[in-house]
């Protein structure tokens, strides 16, 4: 099967498929499309293998490209405050455990620079060449800021 068959044939399945796995169309189309770009760009690779095969490395690059939309997403609505997920940190205070009080009063007592690090590792689970990115800082100074933060936080 060549990769144009395989656009014909799978692409409505698995644009009904990523629906189902996203829960939002439009990830779902971006995901097919950047799985079938991927297909025509190792076309040689997967012309080769068998149908089956085949379809399963569309199907899973189409997933990996809607996990990597859902995770841009996350990221850039933190900045922008958007509360596009759930956030621990915006729940009833009532509801919290002790030790979920006591990490947030810690973090509250880190000055920015060094909080926003740390949430970003440990809630968006982010690295620190993502959070350089994000914060526009490089890596290294990231890992630093990280390294100051927990020692801080330890000391407490």
């Amino acid at each position: 099967m060549n990769v144009e068959e395989a656009f014909r044939e799978c692409r409505d399945s698995m644009l009904r498929a990523m629906i189902s796995f996203s829960g939002d169309v439009e990830a779902a189309e971006d995901g097919v499309s950047h799985a079938f770009t991927q297909a025509l760009a190792n076309r040689l690779m997967l012309e080769a293998m068998p149908e089956p095969a085949m379809k399963a490395w569309l199907y899973a690059a189409a997933r990996n490209a809607i996990v990597d939309i859902k995770r841009r997403e996350a990221r850039s609505s933190y900045f922008t405050g958007e509360p596009d997920f759930a956030d621990p940190r915006q729940e009833d205070p009532a509801d919290k455990t002790e030790a979920i009080v006591v990490v947030e009063q810690l973090l509250a007592s880190l000055p920015e620079s060094l909080r926003v690090p740390i949430m970003l590792k440990y809630y968006d689970g982010m690295n620190a060449t993502e959070i350089g990115e994000a914060m526009k800082l490089p890596a290294a100074t990231v890992r630093t800021r990280l390294r100051t933060a927990m020692l801080r936080l330890r000391k407490n």
